[in-house]
């Protein structure tokens, strides 16, 4: 009796060990890129989500400015995101905007904004498997370049205390396989900034408290949206952050961020061009306002900069 009572209690705690490993286990996914960064031309957008005048204008740029890929930063369909992969509106406020990119044959990488949530955020993960030219294969998830590396985080979760350590266990690990590989030059994709001159400030307590010792001054360039602006927020620690949340709205400006160097309220992109000067991967960035007729815009250059990369830092 006593035996049987021991193998229960046995079983019981292998169980609740298994599930805590599942748990706090990464789970989100590696993609592999053979081709080096250094060479490639990533433009940035984000918060286009309502497919108007400025969206299909910000969608034509993306050809005009030679585009080797796209990074949408998330809120991709206004107000409420999808209810299914066959939601009416993915048509006219997501594909109409970025058709110009994919019948080019532009890939495009996404990570979800906060209004994607609001009804069926599950269902990008079909949109993506049903196009070949739209890259979600996760929430979140890694990229390594024989040159860079990449994370693209899901950072409405840090709302949600129930997903922190899921993706944080991730993030930890694959920042530590990345600091063993070649990662010359290291970049985060997200929806939310950690910092901003926007309206919506900087990111909020929860991911101030797991996120930030994270990524400022261990990554090198931090890219994110949710400010319906274009902002170079400067250098913290030796990682800079750039905002491109303006492809469809703007918003007003709030508090100056301590290293500002260039804000905007205008509708827009950001372009990345990785260059490899032999010493170190050096990112040249470009903001560009897009005003005008959807199908011959005026792209303006508003303000440039470069940042070298240190890789993956301690």
């Amino acid at each position: 009796m006593r035996l049987r009572l021991l193998l229960r209690l046995i079983i019981l705690l292998v169980a609740a060990a298994s599930i805590g490993w599942w748990w706090h286990t990464p789970h989100g996914p590696w993609l592999m890129h053979r081709e080096p960064l250094a060479g490639q031309r990533l433009c940035i957008i984000g918060d286009g989500g309502w497919g108007n005048a400025p969206t299909l204008a910000v969608g034509r740029a993306l050809v005009l400015l030679d585009c080797d890929q796209v990074r949408y930063l998330g809120d991709l369909v206004y107000p409420d995101g999808i209810n299914g992969p066959d939601d009416p509106m993915l048509e006219s406020r997501f594909f109409a905007p970025l058709n110009p990119a994919l019948e080019a044959g532009i890939p495009v990488y996404l990570v979800l904004g906060n209004h994607d949530w609001k009804q069926n955020a599950e269902a990008w993960l079909e949109v993506a498997r049903r196009h070949p030219l739209i890259h979600f294969p996760h929430y979140y998830y890694f990229e390594q370049w024989p040159d860079a590396c990449a994370f693209s985080l899901e950072t409405t979760w840090f709302e949600k205390w129930y997903y922190l350590r899921r993706q944080g266990a991730w993030l930890t690990q694959a920042m530590a396989t990345a600091q063993r590989r070649q990662c010359r030059f290291s970049l985060v994709f997200s929806h939310h900034p950690m910092i901003s001159s926007g309206s919506h400030g900087n990111a909020g307590e929860m991911m101030q408290l797991h996120l930030r010792s994270k990524l400022i001054g261990r990554l090198d360039l931090l890219l994110g949206g949710h400010d319906h602006i274009l902002s170079d927020e400067g250098e913290y620690q030796g990682t800079r952050q750039l905002i491109s949340g303006s492809a469809s709205i703007n918003n007003d400006l709030g508090q100056t961020s301590d290293k500002q160097r260039f804000t905007r309220a205008s509708h827009g992109l950001v372009t990345l061009d990785l260059r490899d000067d032999g010493n170190s991967l050096r990112a040249d960035y470009h903001f560009y306002s897009v005003l005008g007729d959807p199908d011959d815009p005026l792209i303006t250059l508003l303000w440039e900069g470069e940042k070298r990369g240190q890789g993956i830092r301690e």
